[in-house]
């Protein structure tokens, strides 16, 4: 009896991080993960143009998951279909429709052992003129970012909205 309460014990304090040596297995988030998407352009002959979202920075644990409600205005629409593509690898790219938003899951969602999204281009989010085509420039909201550690903590963000310019000719 008492063998089983020093082991519930000791699995107790390794999971808090032990005694007497401060925090946790995880040291504290000590940067900041900085995110960009490029302004981009839809060509008069061309359907549609890709907008890049980048992780240009991230901080130490790095985020293995993000996610980003986008904003449309009236000018731009989704395609229905190839609306996200991958720009590096990655467990998870999700998206779909929620309220006024299109909300964007990207990292591993699923893995215990989840690796940290890397620095560089992330995901592709695919842009259309709607009908009629109206040329201008317009833009696009990408708010409410929000990046997990594996540990589930929140990342801090410089920014928690980014706009991008689509410009239609």
């Amino acid at each position: 009896m008492r063998m089983s309460w020093i082991l519930a014990l000791m699995s107790t304090l390794a999971a808090c991080g032990g005694g007497g040596g401060g925090g946790g297995t995880t040291p504290p988030v000590t940067t900041s993960a900085s995110l960009m998407a490029k302004a981009v352009e839809i060509p008069p002959a061309a359907d549609g143009a890709d907008i890049t979202l980048s992780l240009t920075r991230g901080p130490d644990p790095a985020p293995v998951l993000l996610e980003a409600q986008i904003v449309l205005p009236a000018q731009l629409s989704l395609p229905a279909d190839d609306r996200l593509t991958p720009a590096t690898p990655l467990i998870t790219l999700d998206g779909n429709f929620v309220d006024d938003a299109f909300v964007v899951v990207a990292g591993d969602a699923t893995n215990q052992d989840a690796q940290p999204l890397p620095n560089g281009d992330l995901f592709r989010l695919r842009v259309t003129p709607t009908e009629p085509r109206t040329a201008g420039t317009y833009s696009v909201t990408i708010r409410d970012l929000r990046a997990a550690t594996l540990e589930g903590d929140a990342v801090p963000l410089e920014s928690e909205t980014l706009s991008v310019d689509v410009t239609i000719r």
